[in-house]
């Protein structure tokens, strides 16, 4: 480095420090400064260290020397100044803890607790850099200022953890020191001279003393000998490791316990392997089981960092277990045991398939990789399971037969059958990455005719092309190869495929690739083209994700590799230009009225990307080079504003607010007179009933705003103004005297609030506008600005008091005034309180946000007593409002404000939400207080002021309230003095348990919660048992997470009972003394419900063994087994139930083997029905869980086989619920054993034909004869003369029983003879049950023959009988049993046609059945050679083509889909997406069917352009929301029609009199369309849907007479006519996509 001059060195000396002292925080600005210091010579060492010493002063100094320390010249400052820097630093760290011991606000608690933090971690990076003896003097103080700060309450685990490490360092140079700290670590009583005497003695801090001892201490030095303990590693920590498992209880606790347990067993391994430590390894034998078991209890931990950290743990432990080379069968067996829907089992399995064990593992476990496969399947396991079986797979490197057996064709097995698991292709990607030679071998299997298997190719396809594996090869490449690999057609095939995830997946392998300039061919730009266009409408979100994903990344590669080419390669950057116009105008014209959600989504999404990438305005020097921008362009986005999906409305807001297409509506000469129409349109619309059109306003204020729409003189005065600025504070006061006239009229009559004064809406305007000003808060300096937000405020309350009476009120039905005073006859109380409570709702959030701005920003518009006055209304808003959807979003605006109070600093500010809190707590103490609170069944807003205060109270300090608050409200759901308080406790603590904010600190109250919650269930008043049994849901999934899956929840969402019990100790006591008093009460014979069982019973269902428990557990599950046993006999059948549901969970294998022959040997032994029931109940559910229990399968059916006489003796009960229970248990038994499937068969046949009519009435009757008829029945013999005998059964669901096993006949398998006059008498007799008719109908038609006479009874059937079902399923029937070639049934096919045509605009079973029947008679969708002159067939015909057609644009993608397939069946020979099944039905339609019947194809495509839409909705209703998300698009699907129309007049000769027929129609059309104004200024406001619908009709009549333009004069002039009609519409109607459709000519 050069030098300067002598004079201005020192000068730029200080400026570096001083650079590093004031700009610590920036990362760039201080790795620079430290590169400049890298450089200085050592003579500059005084210098700089004078000008550090001058700088040291509070936090600063700190980060200086942190900053210092990163550059070799700083550490030498350090150290040369080590005696002022420690001193320094203790100076400081007394001063902090000073500050934290006397700090009463949180948020400055928190401040100091990050400071102390920082503080120690760069202490420890200092005592890095120097002899710990050189600083003996400093060393006393600052370790007094360590364990001061290590005694205070509340201090972060990171900070507690430095402090300790600092502190082993101080002391480890000091005589007896590392004697002292072991002292602390065994607990034993400090020696009164010892250094440490003054530090407690948590646990947390023994904890971490033993960590740091871990860290900092040299091998030789832990395994020193220590007098009595042994060696520090063993004889000190271990010991105190071991008795250290009840940490689990405390998140805390638990993860500095898995930490210590991770750091020792690396210790111990370090140790180990480079040192002969005979005595630690008799140490650690002796220790190694209760290691194992603390390591898996850790892996089963809720808390996903102790889970990982104990993952390393157990990796160690395997690695000494491998060292010592002990015995790994326990390891391997208690692993390979878990259940496998525990994360922690393939946690452990990871850490075995990382070490030589992987061969043991695999012999072990012969079926590991189905299992893992399996599991694989679920969410929630599938990354450690995929960890699992990657490891394992890629161990064995050589890829020969036995290898792709074992591991390739499983997995692509797995990929077929699961399509959407993303684990399995991860799998399959990595793989690739490692083998890329592998996708030939996925080939080879992949070349089975499957469908499925193309599936798994192209996702091979796909992982290898994001590898670069499929590069262009320039040699001689394939016509019909794509890169010289992938046939065309195989891609062809893929890109419009049925499946939307391969579709995808073939996008992506044109798509993707390792180039981000990569270049595409014409090919592949016309591919992208066609699966843009046939997808843009799909409901699929996932498949609207990633399509946007391909389409961005085909964008950016787009740009990146055609510019650059511009001027050098123009056939290129040609056809990349015309895509990209293309695509611009593809976007636009898709935002037309009537496009459904998807379509508007993606266009909307897809021009915001290309924006961003290429963008929207045109460029010569650019990719585009279109014109499209425009006004219609704009009202296309504008129009957007009404759709009713708050993501389209935020994207056209985020494109029209773009510097492109302000340019464009600015400088257009009917830019101005759209924004006039806009401005007075929005103005009305926030005055509008309907929260859609208020909503609408909205998104206009927010765009209007960026545009000019004012005279200069309105604001000439604030010319300081941005622009922004000024439209807001001009559209802010034009609102305020909206809102004044809205308030008077509601004020002199409350009716008028849901009639024509809606306050909501502009209070909603004006709300956001505010808002979007909050950016600019720094030009509203200014006493205008303090004058709106007074008057804002102001006439917020008096909204509020308008409103109150109306959402305070008890009635659920709404508050209506006097009704001689209502200002409409058709106002009802429900509209009123909806246009209440979104008042009071626009109030609360407006209040919230205006009071969270004024707090957190550098000046204040309104006074601190005005904030005050806010909280205050909205605390008691949510006291007094019963009306859920108020409170909810008053909650809202109190959260915000309550944020801001805690964030203030200061105190009278800051205590507010204290005060508040303890004055409402003190209410609920006092009755009397506690009466005038809201008492409604969940307590109203009550909780939510808890939640609000408390959340951010902990989130911010220190949760002292929190702690005091939840303890009252313990105290009082507990001893509260009226059941009123008790509930009011009940349901805040619910509020409080539920919320996700309080995770760090609700654990310790958890325990108290069940208690109350249990107990609270034996309540005498309903509503105290309501809020018990909501408190105790609540606390189930605080306790074991949201059900992961409805069925196997028990399994997923469950602890160990050692985790539990650790957790919550006093629960363990608890329950069992509270479960022997209800035991003992059933076994005396009490008949008390004991509705405290219900919850107790649940919960114990939850817990399960762990994988190990030694005999000194605390917490042993064996004490509830027989208490929940006893449970069985309860008079109470769901407790019964549940006894039997939780029982099997409590069990380990062993105990499972012993208990089943105890009850089979009970049930002799069973006087009393319930007893013997609930005995019946446990096997049922013990046999139902057999499959987990593969060890003891053989033991349970030789013990059931000894017993199943006993079993088949109780189908012959008098209590038929025993023998419902005994045949469930037979059926379950039968199925896995069926060498006794006859003996019980024949029992229950037996007991089927005992028709004694007394019992028919009993109980259970029908239930139990049903499950005889199930297991009587033969399954696969349908001749058995049972079947005939039992459909004449008397009981219904026995015949039903009969009716479903004749399902599963096969239809090439006749029907015995004597069951069809059964079933025809079934279907006849009106007084059968409808559901038997039903299913007998549906047999009938699915395997009878064709015959006239059964075809005429069905559509009989269909036309006389009522009920839907039934109908549908006649209907169905006839379909099925239609023959084609019988042409003399052609009458009554063409009534079924008929039939077919009406009910294709039905219900959706309707619709179902007619595709269904159209797919089994493909025939007939094509001529018939032998009667194309008949007129019957080609009605026939073409009805059939109506149904299908409607079944292809159907809002049911089933329905679309099995109609593309219909289309494959008879056309390509594949099942293609509906989007290119329809187009080439029509191609079919019009050139084979329409060559023969022309004019009937064209009335029919006529039709389906022209067909009425569904009326919208009358504008004035208030509770619409906007258009419905729904498939239909009568628009788009009106060109596509009117295309092939076109093609059909210009393939097949229109005779004159059919074009005279075809022109009557079409003016007929047009002139009972009428007329319609749509240059009137309201009518965005007042018709908007009606003039939409209007002028969509008048599109599809141009479309038509455009496409028969030719075929006859008048319908010529009518075109022209509609054309001038359209020309004149207003902008804001003459959207793109009219412009295109209008004036291009684009059909």
């Amino acid at each position: 480095m050069k030098y300067a001059s002598s004079d201005l060195w020192p000068l730029l000396l200080e400026i570096v420090v001083g650079g590093l002292y004031y700009c610590h925080s920036n990362h760039n600005i201080k790795s620079s400064i430290n590169g400049l210091i890298r450089k200085l010579p050592d003579a500059d060492l005084a210098t700089v260290s004078s000008l550090m010493l001058e700088k040291m002063f509070e936090m600063n100094g700190v980060e200086l020397v942190a900053a210092l320390l990163q550059s070799d010249f700083g550490s030498k400052v350090i150290v040369q100044n080590i005696t002022f820097v420690l001193s320094f630093f203790a100076t400081l760290l007394n001063h902090l803890y000073t500050e934290v011991h006397c700090s009463k606000l949180t948020t400055e608690i928190a401040k100091l607790h990050a400071n102390i933090h920082s503080l120690s971690r760069t202490l420890l990076s200092v005592f890095k850099q120097i002899e710990m003896t050189s600083i003996e003097e400093q060393s006393h103080q600052l370790l007094n200022s360590i364990i001061s700060v290590l005694n205070l309450k509340g201090i972060p685990l990171e900070v507690q953890g430095n402090c300790s490490k600092i502190l082993v360092l101080l002391l480890r140079q000091q005589e007896n020191g590392i004697k002292c700290i072991i002292e602390k670590i065994t607990a034993e009583e400090d020696h009164i001279h010892s250094v440490l005497v003054s530090l407690e003695n948590t646990v947390s801090i023994r904890l971490n003393l033993s960590i740091a001892l871990l860290t900092s201490l040299e091998m030789r030095e832990l395994l020193g000998e220590q007098q009595l303990n042994g060696t520090i590693l063993g004889g000190v920590i271990l010991p105190f490791l071991l008795n250290s498992s009840d940490g689990f209880n405390e998140t805390g606790l638990a993860l500095l316990t898995a930490r210590l347990m991770e750091q020792w067993q690396r210790k111990c391994y370090e140790c180990l392997a480079t040192h002969q430590a005979t005595s630690l390894q008799v140490e650690w034998n002796r220790a190694r089981d209760r290691l194992l078991e603390l390591i898996l209890n850790g892996l089963e931990h809720q808390v996903d960092v102790v889970r990982h950290t104990s993952k390393e743990a157990f990796h160690y432990n395997v690695k000494i277990y491998l060292l010592l080379q002990s015995d790994v069968s326990r390891i391997l067996s208690t692993i390979l045991g878990m259940s496998r829907f525990k994360k922690s089992k393939y946690m452990a399995l990871a850490c075995l398939a990382k070490t030589e064990l992987i061969s043991f593992l695999i012999s072990a476990e012969h079926n590991l990789v189905e299992e893992l496969l399996h599991v694989a399947t679920d969410v929630d396991l599938s990354s450690q399971v995929r960890e699992v079986f990657n490891l394992l797979m890629s161990k064995n490197t050589e890829h020969t037969d036995e290898w792709m057996r074992r591991w390739l064709y499983p997995l692509l097995s797995a990929i077929e059958k699961h399509p959407n698991g993303q684990s399995f292709e991860s799998s399959l990607v990595d793989l690739l990455k490692q083998y890329p030679k592998t996708i030939y071998n996925v080939e080879i299997w992949c070349q089975v005719d499957r469908s499925s298997r193309l599936a798994v190719y192209i996702t091979a396809l796909l992982a290898c092309r994001k590898l670069g594996f499929l590069s262009t090869n320039g040699d001689a490449p394939d016509e019909n190869l794509w890169n010289s690999l992938v046939n065309m057609d195989v891609l062809e095939q893929a890109l419009e495929h049925k499946d939307e995830k391969l579709r995808l997946n073939a996008f992506g392998v044109i798509v993707e690739g390792p180039k981000t300039s990569q270049l595409y061919s014409q090919l592949e730009m016309k591919w992208v083209r066609q699966f843009i266009s046939r997808n843009m409408v799909n409901h699929n979100a996932a498949f609207r994700q990633q399509f946007c994903s391909y389409v961005k990344k085909f964008l950016f590669k787009l740009r990146n590799g055609g510019v650059p080419l511009i001027g050098r390669n123009d056939t290129i950057v040609t056809y990349y230009r015309n895509f990209v116009s293309w695509f611009i105008n593809k976007c636009l014209k898709d935002l037309g009225p009537g496009s459904s959600f998807a379509r508007r989504f993606l266009s909307l999404q897809f021009l915001k990307l290309i924006q961003e990438t290429i963008g929207l305005e045109s460029n010569s020097k650019g990719l585009n080079i279109s014109s499209s921008l425009g006004l219609p362009a704009i009202s296309s986005l504008v129009d957007c504003f009404f759709d009713s999906y708050d993501v389209n409305k935020e994207l056209a807001l985020e494109l029209l607010q773009s510097p492109a297409m302000i340019t464009v509506i600015t400088q257009d000469p009917k830019g101005y007179e759209l924004i006039s129409f806009y401005w007075t349109s929005s103005s009305a619309l926030s005055q509008s009933l309907r929260s859609a059109d208020t909503v609408a306003a909205n998104f206009f204020f927010r765009w209007l705003i960026h545009l000019k729409f004012y005279r200069e003189e309105e604001v000439r005065s604030r010319s300081e103004w941005s622009l922004k600025t000024r439209n807001t504070f001009i559209l802010v006061n034009e609102l305020i005297e909206i809102l004044k006239d809205q308030l008077d009229a509601a004020q002199k009559n409350l009716g008028r609030l849901a009639i024509d004064a809606p306050i909501y809406g502009v209070l909603s305007s004006v709300r956001l506008l505010l808002s979007d000003q909050q950016s600019r808060s720094e030009e509203m300096k200014n006493e205008s600005w303090a004058s709106i937000l007074s008057s804002v405020i102001e006439m917020c309350f008096v909204a509020s008091a308008i409103a109150s009476p109306v959402v305070t009120c008890d009635s659920p039905e709404g508050f209506l005034p006097d009704s001689s005073d209502l200002p409409s006859p058709n106002l009802n109380a429900q509209t009123l309180l909806v246009s209440a409570w979104r008042t009071v709702k626009e109030v609360a959030l407006l209040f919230g946000q205006v009071s969270a701005w004024m707090l957190e920003s550098d000046f204040q518009l309104i006074e601190d007593d005005v904030i005050l006055k806010l909280g205050l209304h909205l605390k008691l808003l949510l006291l007094e409002t019963k009306h859920r959807g108020a409170f909810e979003q008053v909650y809202c605006g109190f959260s915000q404000l309550c944020y801001a109070l805690w964030r203030s600093s200061k105190p009278e500010i800051h205590n507010c939400p204290t005060s508040w809190l303890l004055d409402i707590v003190h209410d609920l103490k006092d009755n009397e207080s506690a009466a005038k609170l809201c008492a409604t069944r969940r307590s109203a807003g009550l909780p939510f002021i808890f939640q609000a205060i408390l959340s951010p109270e902990v989130e911010m300090g220190s949760g002292e309230l929190f702690k005091n608050t939840i303890e009252s409200l313990l105290e009082i759901a507990s001893n509260g003095v009226s059941n009123e308080c008790r509930i009011h406790a009940l349901n805040i603590l619910r509020n409080l348990y539920r919320e996700s904010r309080l995770n760090q600190v609700i654990g310790p109250y958890v325990a108290r919660g069940l208690i109350l919650s249990v107990t609270g269930f034996e309540a005498p008043d309903w509503p105290e048992r309501n809020s018990s049994t909501l408190l105790f849901s609540a606390l189930m999934t605080r306790i074991f997470g949201v059900p992961k899956s409805k069925n196997d929840f028990q399994k997923k969402n469950s602890l160990t009972g050692r985790v539990f019990f650790q957790l919550y100790p006093s629960l363990y006591p608890f329950l069992l003394d509270r479960l022997r008093i209800c035991v003992s009460d059933i076994e005396s014979g009490g008949i008390h419900l004991h509705p405290s069982l219900f919850p107790m019973l649940v919960l114990l269902g939850r817990l399960h063994p762990p994988v190990c428990e030694f005999s000194d557990s605390a917490f042993q599950l064996e004490p509830f087994i027989p208490l929940v046993r006893a449970c069985g006999a309860s008079p109470v059948l769901k407790t019964r139930q549940l006894a039997a549901q939780a029982l099997t969970p409590l069990l380990t294998s062993i105990a499972y083997c012993r208990l089943l022959p105890e009850l089979l040997d009970c049930l002799q032994n069973c006087a009393l029905h319930n007893k013997l029931h609930g005995t019946l109940l446990q096997i049922h559910y013990f046999v139902k869980d057999l499959p987990q229990w593969t060890e003891a399968r053989d033991m349970v059916f030789g013990t059931l086989n000894d017993k199943i006489e006993k079993l088949v003796s109780l189908l012959c009960s008098c209590c038929y619920l025993i023998r419902y229970e005994a045949v469930e248990i037979l059926r379950l038994v039968i199925d896995s054993e069926t060498s006794i499937k006859d003996v019980v068969a024949d029992t229950c046949l037996r007991e089927l034909h005992c028709r004694n009519q007394i019992f028919q009435n009993k109980p259970f009757y029908p239930l139990a004869y049903q499950k005889f008829a199930g297991i009587g029945i033969p399954s696969n013999v349908f001749s058995h003369p049972a079947y005939a005998e039992l459909l004449k059964h008397p009981l219904s669901e026995v015949r039903l029983e009969v009716l479903q096993r004749l399902e599963f006949l096969d239809t090439a398998t006749a029907l015995p003879a004597c069951l069809w006059p059964t079933l025809h008498y079934m279907i006849a007799n009106k007084e059968e049950a409808i559901e038997c008719r039903i299913k007998a109908l549906a047999l009938i038609g699915r395997i009878g023959e064709y015959n006239k006479k059964q075809f005429e009874r069905m559509l009989q059937l269909y036309r006389e009988t009522t009920d839907d079902t039934f109908r549908c399923t006649a209907l169905g029937a006839a379909g099925r049993i239609i023959c084609p070639s019988h042409s003399d049934d052609l009458d009554l096919m063409m009534e079924w046609s008929e039939y077919l045509v009406e009910s294709v605009s039905s219900t959706f079973p309707f619709r179902q059945m007619v595709v269904e029947s159209i797919a089994r008679c493909v025939e007939l969708l094509k001529i018939n050679g032998s009667l194309a002159a008949s007129t019957e067939h080609g009605s026939i015909l073409l009805n059939l083509w109506a149904c299908l057609l409607r079944c292809l644009i159907d809002d049911e993608e089933h329905i679309r889909t099995a109609a593309a397939a219909v289309v494959g069946d008879f056309d390509t020979g594949y099942w293609s997406q509906p989007s290119v099944a329809i187009v080439k039905a029509l191609e079919y339609l019009i050139d084979k069917i329409g060559s023969t019947y022309t004019m009937r194809v064209l009335l029919l495509l006529f039709d389906m352009v022209l067909e009425e839409e569904e009326q919208p909705e009358d504008e004035s209703q208030t509770f619409e929301t906007g258009d419905s998300d729904v498939f239909r698009e009568p628009l788009a699907h009106s060109v596509l029609f009117c295309q092939f129309i076109k093609h059909c007049t210009r393939q097949h000769v229109v005779s004159p009199s059919d074009s005279d027929i075809l022109a009557e129609r079409l003016e007929n059309c047009w002139k009972s369309l009428g007329s319609f104004d749509t240059t009137a200024v309201d009518l965005l406001s007042s018709n908007r849907r009606p003039a939409t619908v209007h002028i969509m009709n008048v599109i599809k009549l141009f479309l038509m007479t455009n496409s028969f333009h030719s075929t006859h004069g008048n319908i010529a002039s009518l075109h022209q006519c509609i054309h001038n009609w359209l020309s004149q519409l207003n902008p804001h109607w003459f959207t793109y996509s009219i412009q295109q459709l209008v004036f291009r000519n684009s059909v």
